[in-house]
């Protein structure tokens, strides 16, 4: 497997459209300006801002389907102390997205950034806001940890890949679960069935597919040579799979994330009365976090505080109460990491201009 990758790598060096031989200002122009990383003091206010403008009209559009009495006697019984335990399961989480970031980027003769610059990425990069536009923080630190750009984009695929994964996984296992133990009601099987039956024969297909075409793809330009990056991400995928003893930091770190970062939510709801069927809610969790916090804009602002509420109250939950609760698990995931993602700014600021500079 290292071979593979080794090989890849060279070849994509020679070929002919690599930004060493060929430049691309479009290509660059699509990286860099729109970077959150490079905007420093008033110029980061503006998309704050406009993340806490969408998630208020969100909140207020579901407040007025579920009416605001109902919302605001919700918000009545709230318990601090499962506040808390929001914070908890917050911090298990940026600890599992930390063994993962870790485990994804040295796997298979990979890379190994500083502990300072795996500390940025995770302040930075755990809410996803900073995620948004340009290159992703994870790929700067890549880059001037060695790797190629193409390497750099076949680590960050894999680790959006494995999020999703793994998350794929976790609405299987409670589909699953729920069906066996013959629960009536809710979730609908609308959203239990695609869980239970879709995700292993997805895993299946596609690692059946990356191998056998990732080497059609090979030298060529344009979108087949984009293909075979999310191909080579696949395989690689693949391989933390297939041995996950090996690779545990990756395959357990990305675990441990999506449990600590379920139990944050299930806290938040608790926190307003409403004790929820575990299986239930990650049924509903799943579904509402197709669009991750590293997919979605803006870290999920406006898109995540809209339909995680739905898709949770289509598991069960009162609609007041998800609201609510989803709101609290939301302002606690964008705002505690915001000082410390602030602070780690500067080291990626010095990664991107390592960055630029491996690039000339």
């Amino acid at each position: 497997m290292i071979n593979r990758f080794a090989v890849a790598e060279r070849r994509w060096r020679r070929h002919a459209w690599t930004v060493a031989e060929h430049p691309r200002p479009q290509l660059r122009g699509r990286w860099l300006p729109g970077n959150l990383i490079d905007r420093r003091g008033a110029a980061l206010v503006q998309p704050i801002l406009l993340a806490v403008g969408l998630d208020i009209a969100a909140v207020t559009g579901l407040a007025d389907i579920a009416g605001f009495h109902a919302v605001y006697g919700s918000l009545t019984k709230i318990q601090w102390p499962w506040l808390c335990a929001v914070v908890t399961s917050l911090a298990t989480s940026a600890v599992g997205y930390y063994l993962a970031y870790r485990g994804i980027y040295a796997a298979e003769g990979g890379y190994e950034p500083s502990r300072r610059q795996l500390t940025a990425l995770v302040a930075a990069g755990f809410s996803g806001f900073f995620s948004t536009g340009g290159i992703r923080p994870d790929g700067l630190v890549l880059q001037a940890s060695g790797a190629s750009r193409r390497e750099a984009l076949v680590r960050v695929t894999t680790l959006t890949g494995m999020e999703q994964g793994i998350l794929a996984l976790y609405g299987c296992a409670a589909s699953i679960a729920w069906l066996c133990l013959g629960l009536a009601g809710v979730p609908m099987d609308d959203f239990t069935l695609p869980w239970a039956v879709i995700p292993v024969p997805a895993f299946a297909a596609a690692f059946w597919l990356a191998s056998r075409y990732r080497a059609r793809l090979t030298e060529r330009a344009g979108w087949r040579a984009r293909l075979s990056v999310f191909l080579d991400a696949v395989l690689l995928i693949r391989a933390l799979f297939t041995r996950p003893v090996r690779h545990r930091g990756a395959v357990g770190g990305m675990a441990l994330f999506w449990a600590g970062d379920v139990a944050a939510v299930w806290s938040g709801l608790a926190a307003f009365g409403l004790v929820m069927n575990g299986a239930a809610l990650i049924v509903g969790y799943c579904t509402g976090m197709v669009f991750t916090r590293r997919i979605a804009p803006l870290a999920g602002s406006g898109t995540l505080t809209l339909i995680l509420p739905l898709t949770i109250w289509a598991s069960g939950a009162p609609l007041a109460t998800a609201i609510t609760g989803v709101v609290a698990y939301r302002l606690l995931c964008f705002w505690l990491p915001m000082p410390s993602a602030l602070a780690s700014l500067p080291v990626l600021r010095r990664d991107n201009q390592a960055a630029r500079a491996s690039r000339r």
